[in-house]
């Protein structure tokens, strides 16, 4: 038969006008966003520029009036080590400590449960081959 199922005689397919248009969008849409990312660019740097004025002109508040000193300034702690922020405060971190310690000691002592009610027997049974008290003798 010789065909290969086109249908036609060999000739090229017209291609549908939606692929042209799909095409032809994509393109616009690659301009747009190439042109969007040079105008952020230049924005940015003219952002950088003014953002450096006005830390320049943030050393002096307006009115005459000095910008308040750093915590870094007031403590003025010189060389020291750099701590942990729990260790600015004593009470917070005495809170932690406890709560640390509770914790430890659960693993290490049960909790006494309350009684309900008179005494009904040993709830999980007893286990003979446990022993927990001392040999006489």
């Amino acid at each position: 038969d010789g065909s290969d199922g086109d249908g036609g005689d060999g000739a090229e397919v017209e291609e549908h006008p939606m692929y042209a248009e799909a095409e032809a969008a994509g393109k616009a849409k690659r301009q747009r966003k190439a042109d969007a990312a040079a105008v952020s660019a230049a924005a940015s740097a003219a952002g950088r520029d003014e953002a450096r004025r006005e830390l320049e002109a943030g050393d002096m508040a307006g009115d005459g009036d000095k910008r308040e000193a750093g915590r870094q300034i007031m403590k003025n702690r010189g060389l020291t080590r750099e701590r942990k922020k729990i260790d600015r405060n004593p009470r917070a971190k005495n809170r932690e400590k406890y709560r640390r310690a509770v914790i430890k000691r659960k693993g290490q002592v049960r909790d006494a449960k309350a009684q309900e009610g008179a005494y009904g027997g040993e709830s999980s049974g007893i286990n003979q081959n446990v022993t927990h008290s001392r040999r006489f003798g």
